[in-house]
């Protein structure tokens, strides 16, 4: 330390000082100007001498009066004469410490009237010094200090006592309110175990435990401000090492991918990876490290997923899948990584099934499907892995209806609600086992209108929605059982509108809104609220354009086309947004098209076409993109005959076409495109007799859509479609005859 012109007055002092954990001295740095501490050594040493030489001689006229008056005899005089001047020559080689000691004083730190006697003893007043130091009486006041050290120690003690019993006390409540807090949760009142909490906070918020379980409940009760505050004193906690930071920053990602905040989650789900992935580096036998380094995976797979990015998510997966099957190969009695393996699977499946590879979705539920019988067959009593096993049959009734398999489809999905109806009898009150069985009614419905049986799809819609109002009824700020009531009038109203009984349809559909309605204005920042929302307006656009209600309709889908172009402005590269809004544009298209102003049916038709085209490119084998892709040809066609384009309008068409025998040709036995394939033919062979006049054409066209419409009419024959359309071509055929 040094400063030029100055020198170090307290140099001893920071030699034996340490520095402390902020890096801090605890004592000030004295310089003086070079020269003024030499000059007061010497000054004070000039004192000091002087009062010394004094005291000395005072001391030696002492003894000579006593050795005169006889009070000392000569032998006794010469020795304590001696020991004075050994005294004396001691002290005097003491001076240089002392006037060094005198001249290191800084006024600043020492009492008034240490400072008023030093000033004295400088000035040469010794005497006057020392009277002064006197006169606090220091034999007293040490007594006191001494006393009232004791005193403070005796009330320490107390205080100690007091403070170890409170601690006590704390640890007793704390350990209370901790059980409360379960208990109010295990009682479904998370209202007041959130009090429990915020308690327990109060009490101590240095105590990990509590932090992690305060967090922990905070998160998973939606009380996003205070789980979010908490992980973040978690993850800054320099003391908190090791896999717990791991997890919490995955949690905390979680808890802004709620808030659709998915930046700032998607950068908390890396740094949660790259954390867990180092740790598993070190540790590698550690099985908790590979555990959640596999969780972090499928955070960051979810999270592709919601974005749309399904390659990443595939890929991310794939490594989760890949780490669990590790894991449960070498315990393969450890339930949980066998749970952990099914759900893998189920993850794998449901990626393959947006991306449309509908086969590799089929072999990766159907691996879930067989361990989640497994985990029954060994915990029947279990009721998470029987539900577990009802969701995997839905899953693959769910991927065998995308394929047009609707008679697998429905043998899973009643295989589904067997399950849910078997674990709700055994506890009615469970809203969850309620919800599952609601759920479950609503996909065999689901599959029935798909196949056109109306009727029975109204039972089982019926059945779902009677539950699903009860659920929201009961928990009327539950946001699951409320879209579960929403979705439940969709159906309904889906069914009532392809009866042709629009108003019913009207009436549900608008309780479908209603409730979407309720719930964005809640959480407008839910992309899938959004994305509900948007398909609730094309509903109601659907069926006031059916009504004929044509300006009403229009008013609906452009509302619903403003929401999808809004989340496809934020989300570009998500595939399920560009798919919704490439239909908004059909539905758009189909309006304007009866509306008379071609202009903008046609624009709104070729945008359709044109997004799903780009749809096509990134993901070639899903089928509903092919589906919507034909579909688009065909109302090109639509829109270029009323135009005048015969050419054109029959160059799409024929484009239509091509696109569903591809589709047919992949999958020979999805129903829907059997369907649409027939419909084609039948429309090309009208098209080709009524605007071409090229009967010949058109009988080849119908004799095509007649085998297939009698293949249909035979697998399914209280499909009344299927034999309206084989109806018509048997009479077009009569007519070329």
């Amino acid at each position: 330390m040094q400063k030029s012109g100055y020198e170090l007055v307290n140099k001893k002092e920071i030699e034996q000082v340490k520095l402390s954990s902020d890096e801090r001295l605890g004592v000030d740095i004295i310089v003086a100007p070079a020269g003024k501490l030499d000059a007061a050594r010497r000054e004070y040493y000039d004192i000091s001498d002087k009062a010394l030489l004094a005291g000395f001689e005072r001391e030696k006229k002492n003894l000579r009066d006593k050795l005169q008056k006889a009070q000392l005899n000569q032998q006794e005089y010469e020795e304590k004469y001696e020991s004075l001047q050994k005294q004396y020559d001691q002290q005097q080689q003491q001076l240089d410490q002392l006037a060094d000691k005198f001249a290191r004083v800084n006024f600043d730190d020492v009492s008034p009237i240490y400072q008023e006697a030093l000033e004295l003893y400088k000035a040469g007043h010794i005497d006057q010094a020392i009277a002064r130091l006197e006169s606090i009486n220091p034999a007293k006041r040490t007594e006191e200090i001494i006393k009232e050290e004791k005193r403070i120690g005796e009330a320490q003690k107390e205080l100690d006592a007091q403070r170890a019993a409170l601690e006590t006390e704390k640890r007793s409540q704390i350990a209370n309110l901790k059980l409360l807090a379960d208990m109010y949760s295990a009682d479904f009142d998370p209202a007041k175990a959130e009090a429990q909490y915020d308690q327990l906070l109060r009490l101590d918020s240095a105590d990990f435990e509590i932090l992690w379980n305060a967090a922990w409940f905070y998160k998973e009760n939606h009380r996003y401000d205070k789980a979010m505050a908490l992980y973040h004193i978690i993850i800054n906690n320099l003391e908190i090492e090791g896999v717990r930071i791991g997890i919490a920053y995955y949690q905390l990602g979680q808890l802004y991918e709620e808030t659709e905040s998915l930046t700032t989650a998607l950068n908390l789900y890396r740094q949660s990876s790259d954390r867990l992935k180092k740790l598993h580096y070190n540790n590698s036998d550690n099985s908790q490290y590979k555990y959640e380094l596999a969780v972090s995976y499928e955070r960051l797979g979810h999270l592709h997923s919601k974005l749309g990015n399904l390659p990443q998510a595939l890929d991310f997966f794939y490594d989760q899948n890949k780490i669990i099957n590790e894991l449960y190969t070498n315990y393969p009695k450890n339930m949980d990584y066998k749970y952990g393996l099914a759900n893998s699977y189920q993850y794998l499946g449901h990626i393959h099934s947006e991306i449309g590879t509908l086969d590799s979705a089929i072999i990766f539920f159907e691996k879930f499907n067989i361990i989640a019988k497994e985990l029954c067959t060994t915990f029947p009593q279990n009721r998470e892995f029987t539900q577990t096993l009802a969701i995997s049959f839905a899953n693959l009734g769910l991927t065998y209806r995308k394929k047009g398999d609707f008679k697998q489809a429905l043998v899973y999905n009643i295989n589904s609600n067997n399950l849910a109806k078997e674990l709700y009898l055994t506890d009615p009150r469970n809203v969850d086992l309620k919800n599952l069985l609601a759920t479950s009614y609503g996909y065999i419905g689901n599959v029935y209108f798909l196949m056109s049986d109306l009727d029975s799809a109204i039972i089982y819609l019926n059945k779902s929605n009677i539950l699903a109002e009860e659920l929201y009824v009961t928990f009327p700020q539950n946001k699951d059982f409320k879209r579960r009531c929403a979705f439940s009038f969709q159906s309904l109203g889906d069914t009532y509108k392809l009866n042709n009984q629009l108003f019913k349809a009207l009436v549900n559909f608008e309780k479908y809104d209603s409730l979407l309605q309720e719930l964005y204005a809640i959480d407008s920042l839910d992309l899938v609220l959004k994305i509900d929302l948007a398909i609730s307006y094309s509903k109601l656009g659907e069926v006031h354009s059916a009504l004929n209600h044509l300006n009403q309709a229009l008013t609906y889908f452009e509302k619903g086309n403003q929401l999808f172009k809004e989340l496809c402005t934020t989300y570009s590269q998500n595939a399920v947004y560009n798919n919704y809004l490439a239909l908004s544009y059909a539905w758009l298209g189909n309006i304007y098209l009866r509306l008379g102003q071609m202009t903008k049916a046609l624009f709104c038709t070729e945008t359709y076409s044109a997004i799903t085209e780009d749809l096509i490119t990134s993901y070639p084998q899903n089928v509903e993109y092919k589906k919507n892709l034909a579909d688009s040809y065909y109302q090109l066609g639509i829109n270029h005959d009323i135009m005048g384009g015969l050419f054109r309008a029959m160059l799409f068409f024929e484009r239509s076409n091509n696109v569903f025998k591809e589709l047919y040709s992949a999958y020979p036995e999805n129903m829907v495109v059997k369907n649409r394939l027939a419909g084609s033919y039948t429309g090309l062979g009208i098209f080709s007799v009524k605007k071409l006049k090229d009967k010949e054409k058109a009988k080849l066209y119908f004799k095509q859509a007649e085998t297939l419409w009698v293949e249909l009419t035979n697998e399914y024959p209280n499909n009344q479609q299927y034999w309206h359309g084989l109806s018509q071509v048997k009479g077009e055929l009569a007519k070329l005859e």
